[in-house]
């Protein structure tokens, strides 16, 4: 699998991240392709990374703030209420860790489209900001070479890999 993932992103076409005008601020934005995988897509896939926004506090302390992070790939099905997504950037497999039990995993949970403010055929992620730029939206923004979504079948039996190549 991971041969043939090379193949395919030797043949996408580079992107980069660009400037969108967003009701918070400025967003980021890099389109991408599907590469493989039962998936359906539609004709806009991309990753949008929102601007920061911080939660209102009860009590003083530190700030609290969070990106959305949207991907969109056109799936308009219902088929549960959640995606798992495994991420690659720059070939090193990003993990996710458990806040409660302090355990890495592989996958990423995304939240369908209608479960946020983002209604359609997008998936999303709230990446808690770091100070040490470790959280996923800022690692998302370093790439330099290559983002990789692999969604994992889901019970209505589709998967995607999906690719977002920079220009070099």
């Amino acid at each position: 699998m991971k041969f043939l993932t090379f193949i395919f992103l030797l043949a996408t076409p580079a992107f980069a991240w660009h400037t969108v005008p967003h009701a918070e601020g400025i967003a980021q934005r890099i389109d991408g392709k599907k590469i493989s995988g039962a998936a359906e897509t539609g004709d806009n896939v991309y990753i949008l990374i929102e601007p920061k926004q911080v939660l209102p506090q009860a009590e003083p302390g530190p700030e609290i703030a969070y990106r959305n992070i949207i991907f969109n790939y056109g799936d308009s099905y219902i088929c549960g209420l959640q995606r798992e997504i495994r991420i690659t950037i720059d070939d090193s497999l990003e993990r996710e860790t458990d806040q409660i039990e302090g355990t890495p995993h592989d996958w990423h949970i995304f939240n369908k489209g209608f479960l946020t403010t983002h209604y359609g055929e997008v998936l999303s992620f709230e990446s808690i900001a770091q100070a040490d730029g470790s959280d996923l939206a800022t690692r998302f923004l370093k790439a330099k070479k290559t983002i990789v979504f692999e969604r994992k079948i889901d019970n209505c039996g589709d998967d995607g890999v999906f690719a977002f190549k920079f220009a070099q």
